[in-house]
């Protein structure tokens, strides 16, 4: 007989089990991507308002004419960070089916994109007055019947402002008017009756002007006061440069009226200095220059 062999248990091999470490750190991914991208928000953010903060503070405190600071380099570069990190951050909670926190992430970023802009669109509005310098297209004439003066002032300028100082017991009476186009600035300051009869021309008054511009010209003088004869007129020329406003040139041109004074003042960007279109424009306003009395009788008027 025979003898049944019993089968020999043999135990199936053990499923090497995967190392604990590796689902650590698959589920430790996400949580530092998501961590990391609330950092690139936060200080995006930061980096983005304090820059709009600075610019703002740099142009409110700046006089007019002045140079200010416009931080874009931080602005751009904090917006590209946020965003960045909003991006990952929305990723990272859609994928996981976070979706009532992805949507008020979201709905939180447009607020506040929403709220950056409505200030920043305000604050541009409150530092510009209310908007633009509303410039005219129409030519302007102003009329000095005391001091017998006529002025044409071309289309592209603002409306013009004036205002008149009456004489004193210790001053004299003084006529200013100004229009601007944004850069430009041209305005008459006008002194009535402040000369000696026996001043016969504007040459003598060449020593007074000459004492006023090394005060007015104090960052420097470009010309000094020197004869020009401008649409048949007699007039003494300067140009300089102020502290006060040190990317601009100002120029003066004296002319007598009786025995009045009158300055013309025109100023613009140092950048438009000795350009031929400079030029062009600066004779088209002396041009419109016109005197409308005798010079004899102009500046008596009571």
């Amino acid at each position: 007989m025979e003898k049944t062999e019993k089968p020999v248990f043999e135990p199936m091999p053990e499923t090497p089990a995967e190392p604990a470490s590796t689902a650590s750190e698959s589920a430790g991914q996400p949580a530092a991507s998501l961590a990391e991208a609330k950092k690139n928000i936060l200080i995006g953010l930061l980096w983005c308002v304090g820059g709009l903060a600075f610019s703002f503070i740099s142009y409110y405190l700046t006089e007019a004419g002045g140079r200010y600071v416009i931080a874009t380099g931080a602005i751009l570069w904090g917006a590209w960070q946020a965003i960045m990190g909003l991006y990952v951050w929305l990723k990272i909670k859609h994928g996981a089916g976070e979706y009532a926190a992805f949507w008020r992430m979201l709905a939180t970023a447009v607020c506040t994109a929403l709220l950056i802009g409505y200030l920043t669109v305000l604050s541009t509005q409150l530092v510009d007055e209310g908007g633009e310098l509303p410039l005219l297209d129409t030519e302007q004439t102003y009329d000095c019947t005391d001091l017998g003066l006529r002025i044409r002032i071309p289309a592209g300028y603002s409306a013009l402002e004036e205002s008149i100082e009456p004489e004193t017991d210790s001053t004299y009476a003084r006529y200013t008017m100004y229009v601007l186009d944004g850069e430009w600035e041209f305005n008459i300051d006008a002194l009535q009756d402040v000369f000696d009869p026996e001043a016969k021309s504007i040459a003598d008054l060449s020593d007074y002007c000459a004492s006023r511009d090394s005060a007015y010209y104090d960052g420097g003088i470009i010309k000094a006061s020197r004869p020009l004869v401008s649409n048949g007129t007699d007039m003494l020329y300067s140009e300089g440069r102020r502290t006060e406003y040190p990317g601009f040139v100002f120029t003066a041109y004296d002319l007598k009226q009786g025995q009045s004074l009158i300055t013309v003042g025109i100023s613009y960007p140092s950048k438009e200095y000795g350009k031929t279109r400079t030029l062009r424009r600066v004779e088209e306003l002396l041009r419109g220059i016109e005197l409308t009395q005798p010079e004899e009788t102009a500046g008596t008027a009571e």
